[in-house]
């Protein structure tokens, strides 16, 4: 088999690599230096591992039997023709609890107004009891919050976990509705899990349903919550997210996914088309959830294991279900 790597390189990648060329010599490890070299492998190889892909590479890909992407989302893939190929698409939660992490590390920052606190004393201007102790100058503890969670895969599960040390009572939100541990009640009534919750976590995958889920209409149910989004930034629709922290019908957000990135030529890039960033209610953070040693570590070993059981003869682990997207 010839596996190719269509993804950013670190130390360790390239070591496990090498590990599997140890363990499977007969078949064929390819990462490319440039486009050309892909282009070059890309007609032959039997696996990709790669969370981006044109139609045109599917298209130039002949003998494409799997897609190995190394992270969550999986909207980088043009998943209607794979699936018309029937090539098999595994996806990777090796991060999900260093994603958990982060969920809950920009919720403390949030209702604890550590930016807000931060900037102001950097300019000399105090809050609390040394500047008269006045009610406005108060910020909420997350101890026993009501809490919802959009999405218990691996990230919301793991958030879960967490969010028990505070005693905060948890509803979820998930299409199959089952129990969950660690979780008080779960429900699919999307205007349910919104009411519930005084803090509410997005940790949904991309889909056609979920795109644009929380919408002007949803966003108006949230007066005074705070929305924490470690999910996909197109999940909550941009305009109505910007004007409801403005008008103050959303306590404040924590954003880690955005609407606009930069492109690999540049790394400047403010990460919406409104000016969220000024706003004082709010927490942003560079789509880095899982961009951790840990995080990397779990997903590159995750991604390894994937396929040293596909060149077992045998199937990777986190098939994708190209109809519902995840």
């Amino acid at each position: 088999m010839k596996v190719l790597f269509l993804t950013k390189m670190i130390d360790y990648f390239l070591q496990r690599i090498e590990d599997l060329k140890k363990e499977f010599p007969s078949d064929f490890f390819i990462v490319p230096k440039n486009r050309e070299e892909a282009q070059k492998h890309i007609e032959d190889a039997d696996v990709i591992v790669s969370g981006s892909l044109t139609k045109e590479q599917v298209l130039n890909a002949k003998k494409l039997k799997f897609v190995l992407v190394p992270w969550a989302g999986v909207n980088g893939l043009p998943l209607d023709l794979l699936d018309e190929r029937n090539i098999i698409i595994a996806n990777n939660h090796g991060n999900g609890k260093i994603v958990a992490e982060r969920a809950l590390g920009l919720a403390l920052a949030l209702l604890g107004r550590i930016v807000e606190y931060h900037n102001d004393l950097a300019k000399g201007v105090w809050h609390g009891y040394e500047a008269g102790a006045k009610p406005e100058d108060f910020w909420y503890s997350l101890q026993g919050k009501r809490v919802t969670i959009l999405g218990l895969g691996t990230i919301g599960k793991h958030l879960a976990k967490l969010l028990c040390g505070f005693e905060c009572e948890i509803m979820g939100f998930k299409r199959n509705v089952e129990p969950v541990k660690g979780v008080n009640y779960v429900t699919n009534n999307l205007e349910e899990a919104i009411k519930f919750g005084k803090v509410i976590f997005v940790a949904l995958p991309l889909t056609k349903e979920t795109y644009h889920l929380i919408n002007k209409e949803i966003i108006s149910q949230m007066q005074g919550k705070f929305l924490v989004n470690v999910g996909r930034g197109e999940i909550i629709e941009e305009e109505a997210l910007y004007y409801a922290l403005k008008n103050g019908i959303l306590a404040g957000a924590a954003i880690d996914t955005w609407y606009l990135y930069p492109d690999s030529d540049h790394t400047v890039q403010l990460p919406s088309r409104y000016p969220i960033h000024t706003l004082k209610n709010v927490v942003i953070s560079p789509h880095v959830g899982g961009f951790t040693i840990e995080g990397q570590v779990g997903r590159i070993d995750e991604t390894i294991e994937n396929l040293r059981r596909i060149l077992s003869g045998g199937m990777p682990k986190n098939i994708v279900d190209l109809k519902s997207e995840y």
